[in-house]
């Protein structure tokens, strides 16, 4: 076994995997799905300039657990409807995840920086916008097997790019809800400590 694929071997299972060039991707289907959509989500994200508008309205947000029930159905294998489902729903999941990591995050902020809740939201274009991505999302669950002949190696460095694009943006999610939560704190103890005066 090689390196990548021992790395992969520790967050997927490795059944189930696309062949390319005559070798096993490291990662299953679903995992596949999951890392392509975290990159792809991570890129649009960047380029639209949606992320600084935080949370999606309510009905985004209803399609998104819709899209994720589908998901946890699909990975306890209640519905498995072959190679094509199992990567819609890792690119489901992997989308919904990294929106809302980051969503969440310049909400949270937002809440922090006025007294009267968040000024940020998305706009009726952003929604549309989104509505396309989620439409290419399909798109390319149904074209993501016949697309193998790229080669091994550029499915695989998709997956390590979605992978430690995952990574990075929870490990700073983490990082900025730790820091929040500390200065909401020391905040608090410093009226405390006014009161008592």
């Amino acid at each position: 076994m090689d390196s990548v694929s021992e790395f992969f071997s520790y967050i997927c299972g490795q059944a189930r995997c696309f062949v390319a060039e005559g070798r096993a991707l490291p990662v299953c289907q679903r995992c596949l799905g999951l890392y392509t959509a975290a990159l792809l989500t991570g890129m649009w994200l960047a380029a639209s300039g949606i992320w600084r508008r935080g949370l999606p309205a309510r009905r985004v947000f209803l399609s998104h657990v819709v899209m994720l029930v589908a998901a946890i159905l699909g990975g306890l294998k209640v519905v498995d409807l072959g190679a094509t489902w199992r990567v819609l729903c890792g690119l489901w999941t992997g989308h919904v995840a990294l929106l809302w990591l980051v969503g969440g995050v310049v909400h949270l902020r937002s809440l922090r920086s006025c007294e009267h809740g968040p000024r940020y939201g998305w706009r009726r274009r952003d929604e549309i916008q989104g509505l396309v991505f989620a439409v290419l999302l399909v798109a390319l669950a149904f074209g993501l097997e016949r697309a193998m002949p790229l080669g091994w190696g550029v499915w695989t460095g998709v997956a390590m790019a979605g992978a430690v694009t995952l990574l990075t943006v929870s490990v700073a999610a983490l990082v900025a809800l730790a820091f929040w939560s500390a200065a909401g704190c020391l905040a608090l103890v410093r009226r405390g400590a006014r009161s008592v005066r």
